[in-house]
């Protein structure tokens, strides 16, 4: 404020009336002299100038939101409806300010914004069915917006972004407006019992994966149930084999034992002691006065 009024009072002293000019945070200021832009650019704040010659304007160089209202649409089937309200989410970047004001002025966005949503609408709209409109295309309107201005700005006006376009449901007359309401929750209706057939689908899926699942464990554990089975068995019988074939192999070496000590005794002289042997158990000996000395009687 002391920068101001001492800067009035130095106007003062010059004999020249001057006004002061307040540019607010967001913005930047842009002089005017005798219908010329001039070069020079203003940051916020209180600046001077002279009035009649020199005309100052504030340009928002921030986020700012453009409201297109009551823009027509005319359909290919010959239904005419209107948006209510387009809002265009936009922002001008600082440095690219000077030269898209000087370029298309201070209404910069209502060329660029405004005027190019009433062109988009209309071409969309001419291509496209009522229905196409107020249902099928309408949740995908605002991209095809957002997309084509900023392409044409791209080509001509860098430094404008299309943030986001927000739009409300086209109005219709009332008897179409009504068929489509009915249409519309006819088409909810279906979708939600689309979905409650897919829940209960998922469901019984679910449950037969779970039922699969089930069997094949009890399979498994079947199997191996059956397995340990086999392998007792196996390894039952393996043991008696192994059990058998000791005996046997026990009973083989006690004969071939016996067999080699036999054969160890069948000496000559063993022979004729087993020889004298059976002929004292096996004769018979006669005593008297006309039998001969002895009689061998076998």
């Amino acid at each position: 404020m002391y920068i101001a009024r001492l800067f009035c009072l130095l106007l003062t002293a010059c004999g020249c009336r001057a006004v002061l000019h307040a540019v607010p945070e967001g913005h930047i200021g842009l002089s005017y002299r005798s219908g010329k832009l001039l070069d020079a650019v203003s940051a916020p704040g209180l600046h001077g100038h002279l009035p009649v010659v020199t005309r100052m304007v504030n340009i928002l160089v921030r986020v700012q939101t453009d409201v297109v209202e009551n823009v027509p649409c005319g359909t290919k089937d010959g239904i005419m409806s209107a948006f209510e309200r387009v809002e265009v989410v936009n922002s001008l970047r600082e440095d690219r300010a000077h030269a898209v004001v000087k370029a298309y002025g201070e209404d910069y966005d209502r060329v660029w914004i405004h005027d190019k949503i009433h062109h988009e609408i209309n071409q969309f709209c001419s291509n496209k069915t009522l229905r196409e409109v107020y249902v099928d295309d309408f949740a995908s309107l605002d991209e095809i917006l957002k997309v084509a201005l900023q392409s044409d700005l791209d080509a001509h006006v860098q430094g404008l972004t299309i943030i986001a376009v927000r739009m409300t449901k086209p109005t219709v007359p009332e008897s179409i407006r009504k068929n489509y309401e009915a249409m519309e929750e006819q088409r909810t209706a279906a979708l939600v019992a689309e979905r409650t057939h897919e829940v209960v689908q998922r469901q019984l899926e679910t449950e037969h994966l779970r039922a699969v699942s089930a069997a094949r464990k009890e399979a498994e554990e079947t199997g191996i149930k059956t397995k340990m089975d086999a392998d007792r068995a196996r390894v039952q019988a393996e043991t008696r084999s192994y059990e058998e074939k000791l005996i046997a192999d026990s009973r083989r070496y006690a004969i071939e034992e016996e067999a080699a000590a036999n054969e160890a005794l069948l000496t000559d002289a063993y022979l004729r002691l087993q020889a004298t042997r059976v002929w004292e158990h096996n004769t018979i000996a006669y005593f008297g006065e006309k039998i001969p000395t002895l009689m061998l009687d076998p």
